[in-house]
């Protein structure tokens, strides 16, 4: 059995690390990444952009000092754990999915950011995207991905998880 290629964007790492709406989606692909049945996917470019949020929740005081540290120790603990497992995909930023993202920029009317995530998503063949970015979502699904946003969806990003 092959096991399902989900690719995770940065609102949906963050929730791992912040419990807030739709943290038990990315709760489970996590725990199913371990078994086995998933294989979770990201860019390095959503490690430094999760880095980026977790920072900001602190400096905003939305987190203290030690949840940050614990926040930045576990994503880095999770992530390489599940690299030796082969459970989580680290994607590099390539070429040809920044060129991928300048369309989708001009498409969509999208960061840059979010347009790499979906040229990643779909470089890398995903079988699903999961954000807590609607327009990002929606854009996702105009480019034939099938997307699911965490926090309105989350029954169904449930159920498509397997």
């Amino acid at each position: 059995m092959n096991a399902q290629l989900i690719y995770l964007d940065t609102s949906a790492i963050v929730k791992r690390y912040i419990g807030e709406k739709g943290s038990e989606v990315t709760d489970t692909v996590y725990e199913r990444s371990e078994a086995g049945s998933v294989i979770a996917a990201f860019s390095v470019w959503n490690i430094g952009e999760t880095i980026g949020v977790l920072d900001r929740y602190h400096s905003r005081k939305l987190i203290t000092s030690n949840e940050f540290e614990s926040a930045l120790s576990d994503l880095v603990g999770e992530s390489t754990k599940m690299l030796r497992l082969n459970s989580l995909l680290l994607l590099p930023v390539t070429s040809r999915a920044m060129v991928e993202s300048w369309r989708l920029i001009m498409t969509h009317h999208i960061y840059e950011a979010d347009a790499l995530q979906l040229s990643s998503c779909q470089e890398a063949g995903c079988q699903l995207f999961l954000s807590a970015d609607n327009a990002l979502v929606q854009a996702a699904r105009k480019e034939g991905i099938e997307a699911i946003d965490i926090e309105r969806e989350t029954t169904t990003a449930l159920g498509k998880i397997t």
